[in-house]
């Protein structure tokens, strides 16, 4: 029987779009062969990982990514201002989270994420709260899907596998918690998150 629903963040309560984000920052269209290629140079790499893993400040990450990219200060500080400034909240997982935590369900959060977006986000956002705790990369040093940040997701707050069900946008990462013991499903809309907790038995 589910007992606790653990929640990924970004694009399952806010979105996040690295393509929204070079769009906003360098006007090159969403679906482009020039965003594309700028999205994966500035989200797939060892600096992007890195202040994930809580080893550097967004300010350092700043500085860093003029020094690796050739950014101009102007234009390190639009692409991280956008990178904040991006993060709407998606419609409906909110007064999902409510109505499950109004049931008596335990609410989690599990995230890759940056310590200073965890701060902007509960600034911003109404729904951080609704978590009972949250498992932040950042402070751990861990990412998804390595076994070690889901075994610290159960094991901090005596989460039993078989009792919690874990969504998230990216397949890599529902593995990783099927793989540590956990129910998993992928996160696209919360009318199909609802779904597939009623088909869990949860009463929604």
């Amino acid at each position: 029987m589910i007992k606790n629903i653990i929640f990924d963040v970004g694009n399952v309560f806010v979105q996040w779009s690295p393509h929204e984000i070079v769009e906003r920052s360098y006007q090159l269209a969403q679906g482009s062969d020039e965003n594309l290629s700028k999205a994966d140079t500035l989200f797939r790499n060892a600096l992007w990982k890195g202040l994930n893993r809580g080893e550097m400040t967004m300010a350092e990450a700043q500085r860093a990514y003029r020094d690796q990219f050739a950014l101009s200060e102007e234009e390190a500080e639009r692409l991280f201002f956008h990178i904040l400034d991006s993060l709407d909240v998606i419609e409906g997982t909110e007064a999902l989270a409510q109505r499950l935590k109004a049931a008596g369900y335990r609410i989690f959060a599990l995230t890759d994420n940056v310590h200073e977006i965890v701060a902007y986000l509960k600034n911003r956002h109404t729904f951080w709260p609704l978590f009972e705790a949250a498992t932040i990369s950042a402070e751990l040093g861990l990412l998804k899907p390595e076994a070690a940040i889901y075994r610290h997701a159960l094991d901090t707050h005596g989460l039993v596998g078989d009792e919690t069900v874990f969504f998230d946008d990216i397949q890599a990462n529902v593995d990783g918690a099927i793989a540590a013991g956990m129910h998993a499903k992928v996160f696209t809309t919360a009318n199909r998150c609802e779904a597939d907790l009623r088909e869990l038995g949860v009463s929604v």
